[in-house]
């Protein structure tokens, strides 16, 4: 067998070993063993991305499927989608050990990773699409995972947004190929910049994606779906699976290829607006997870801003590119220590050897989410400040760009103390597998920060002066302001109203949805808490979030005639429910 052969192997190993297994586990004879090699499902996307490849093409697939490209992008998304995938397959082991329906679990996590892989592997539009859809719809069983009411909402939520990106994402590919629906991707950014329709093309492509993105106006469904989802299912959610949604942009758009002025500064505009709305309303949430769910819609503020930079600036596109890349990789790992964390803080407690360990790993997730100094954070804001410079941007950006580092500082204090407080001192003596995945993704992401798979020409400047007082000074204004909240909190009595999570989804559906009646079912609901500091009835805000929430609830079954798109995906979505779901 030749050298070609075997690259060309390997990447069919990387899409078809999840898929095999999915079918594996979905058989109840041979579900034991398909459930003991899910874990490892990922291994060969990891070694892909760490090897080479070779691009193949099944002509009689899908009018000829082609996968793989060694270009820096594949690569790189390759990279991180495998290790996250694999150390959450790993932690779910232990996770889900006592979970009655973790063979339901294993199925849509199998079918979601072969999706994502697949639409990395992607080298034509057809492609891109199916697996694009099979990983948005098999997403919906994690999110749904648990059957609570929560959860439940959790999933129409997502299944709703999802159908409204398809939509978008269907208008825009037919615009762009016409009946070539086989169209290269390496050639769509031309043809899009050539289209007389390229700029409805480029909204519908930012807003399609922008929902997997979770962009501004867009971001609803994530607040919802991390919090219910198990916490192995919430660490690929956001740490690869709202990365896909990038991906998309950087194939579809016509990056380095057009000038769009306009669209760029409203890119801009808006990923400067989400790096602080997430922050905003982050700062009001109870649940830790729903917490780094503001967060994510935070840091895929500066993302969205590159994006809008490269759009107006086509000759600083490739540096623009790299930077997105640097931010992908650092924000992957990152976020997915921290989900995974809140599910192994609790097994580990906080007392005792693990415990103290688990901490100092948060603390440090948490400081490269803030962009402290010789962190992977500030490695990728340092890539995104220099490509900001090269772009010829705002002399005013770099400084709202540490103004929202403040903010990110601030979030991150606000998710560890809804998570620390409340671990039990004590931990389970079941919980050494978990710790194992969970301190391995640590080492893995360390060492990423030490051999970085892009953006090496930044890192000797990382120990400049420069460099490390530019990421310091943020961490610390942030921590000054958390320590000053504390104190005033302890001086007087005064309470935070929290916003429900998906915040200006409820206002929506209650200006959009008027005709909708309300239902009584969850009319005895308790209402939002308040901060523990301070009694006092329910407040406004507090009832309107009640109402609006039923009045949405009641929307779902008129908004979901748009199931209709993509119906052979949600078919086979419909084959996992009557054959995993318990």
């Amino acid at each position: 067998m030749s050298g070609h052969d075997l690259a060309s192997l390997a990447v069919i190993a990387a899409l078809c070993v999840p898929l095999v297994l999915t079918v594996v586990v979905m058989i109840p004879v041979l579900r034991g063993i398909g459930m003991a090699l899910a874990p490892w499902a990922a291994l060969p996307a990891l070694g892909l991305g760490l090897g080479t490849g070779a691009s193949v093409h099944w002509k009689p697939v899908l009018l000829g499927m082609r996968l793989y490209a060694p270009d820096e992008v594949t690569r790189t998304y390759l990279l991180f989608t495998g290790i996250l995938w694999l150390f959450s397959g790993l932690f779910a082991r232990g996770y889900l050990r006592e979970d009655s329906r973790r063979a339901s679990f294993w199925g849509f996590f199998l079918a979601t990773l072969a999706g994502n892989v697949g639409a990395v592997l992607a080298q034509d539009v057809a492609s891109f699409y199916l697996f694009f859809a099979m990983m948005t719809f098999c997403a919906y069983g994690l999110v749904v995972h648990e059957r609570t009411e929560a959860a439940a909402r959790a999933g129409r939520v997502y299944i709703i947004m999802a159908l409204l990106g398809e939509v978008l994402l269907l208008a825009a590919f037919f615009l762009t190929v016409g009946t070539r629906i086989n169209l290269s991707l390496a050639e769509v950014p031309r043809v899009v910049a050539e289209s007389s329709s390229r700029e409805v093309i480029c909204v519908l492509i930012l807003g399609g994606f922008g929902v997997k993105v979770g962009a501004l106006l867009l971001h609803m469904w994530l607040p919802l779906a991390h919090p219910v989802a198990p916490a192995p299912g919430s660490a690929v959610l956001s740490g690869t699976i709202i990365k896909v949604g990038v991906l998309g942009w950087l194939r579809f758009l016509p990056l380095g290829h057009a000038s769009l002025p306009t669209l760029g500064t409203v890119c801009v505009a808006a990923g400067l607006t989400a790096a602080f709305y997430g922050v905003a309303v982050g700062l009001t949430q109870r649940e830790a997870k729903t917490v780094l769910a503001y967060s994510s819609i935070s840091q895929m503020g500066f993302l969205t801003l590159a994006v809008g930079l490269a759009l107006g600036a086509p000759e600083a596109a490739p540096v623009l590119i790299g930077a997105v890349l640097v931010y992908a990789v650092h924000h992957s790992l990152a976020k997915g220590l921290l989900f995974l964390g809140t599910g192994l803080l609790p097994a580990t407690g906080r007392k005792g050897w693990r415990g103290v360990l688990v901490l100092v790993g948060l603390t440090w997730s948490a400081l490269e989410i803030a962009g402290a100094p010789l962190t992977s954070g500030a490695l990728a804001k340092l890539a995104l400040k220099s490509a900001e410079a090269a772009a010829h941007a705002s002399e005013a950006l770099p400084t709202l760009l540490s103004l929202a580092a403040v903010g990110s500082t601030l979030i991150m204090a606000r998710f560890l103390e809804r998570t620390v407080p409340k671990a039990p001192e004590q931990g389970s003596p079941g919980a050494g597998g978990m710790l194992l995945a969970w301190v391995l993704l640590l080492v893995v992401d360390t060492a990423l920060l030490l051999w970085p798979p892009v953006g090496r020409e930044e890192l000797p400047h990382l120990l400049e002066s420069k460099s490390l007082v530019s990421a310091a000074w943020p961490v610390v204004a942030g921590v000054l302001l958390t320590g000053l909240v504390w104190r005033s909190r302890r001086w007087r009595s005064w309470r935070v109203p929290e916003i429900p999570p998906g915040d200006v989804l409820w206002p929506m559906a209650r200006v959009l949805l008027p005709g909708w009646r309300l239902l009584t079912a969850d009319a005895d609901r308790e209402p939002p808490q308040q901060e523990d500091i301070g009694e006092g009835p329910p407040s406004r805000f507090a009832r309107f979030r009640r109402a609006s929430l039923d009045e949405f609830e009641n929307a779902e079954e008129g908004l979901s005639q748009l199931s209709h798109v993509g119906l052979a995906l949600l078919l086979f979505l419909g084959v996992f429910l009557l054959l995993l779901v318990r």
